[in-house]
């Protein structure tokens, strides 16, 4: 029953694409938001393989990770009622990438946390044990 479900939904989601009067050259913008559409969900990640380390964690914190652009990525530290209690942006480039964070001296307490990188608009979140 849920594969019909999940079926029919795919149907809906892209029979109205299909369904569409097809009009040739570049004045059509239904055939722009398609092929925008199918960039979007062939593109690569810009973070893989997201490691936060040790954890739990008492002073010295390392997040690594592989980027397949070179750019800026934002670091947030989230406590468990959803406040950003640090963040820090790092430059990042192609390839391996270690940013380490002293949580010891940003007078971070001991607890549960969410750590967040945000990169290019993409989110990328782990959980962290601060002791």
């Amino acid at each position: 029953m849920k594969r019909i479900i999940f079926l029919s939904l795919i149907f809906v989601a892209f029979g109205s694409v299909l369904a569409q009067p097809f009009k040739k050259g570049s004045d059509n913008p239904q055939s722009k938001n398609v092929s925008a559409s199918i960039a979007q969900v062939f593109t690569t990640p810009v973070i893989e393989n997201m490691n936060v380390y040790p954890n739990p964690a008492i002073d010295l914190l390392k997040v690594s990770f592989k980027s397949n652009h070179s750019g800026s990525i934002e670091i947030f530290l989230i406590n468990t009622i959803g406040k950003r209690v640090y963040n820090q942006e790092s430059t990042i480039e192609i390839g391996n990438n270690l940013i380490s964070i002293d949580i010891r001296s940003k007078a971070i307490e001991p607890g549960v946390y969410f750590i967040q990188c945000v990169a290019d608009n993409e989110v990328f979140t782990r959980k962290l044990i601060v002791k």
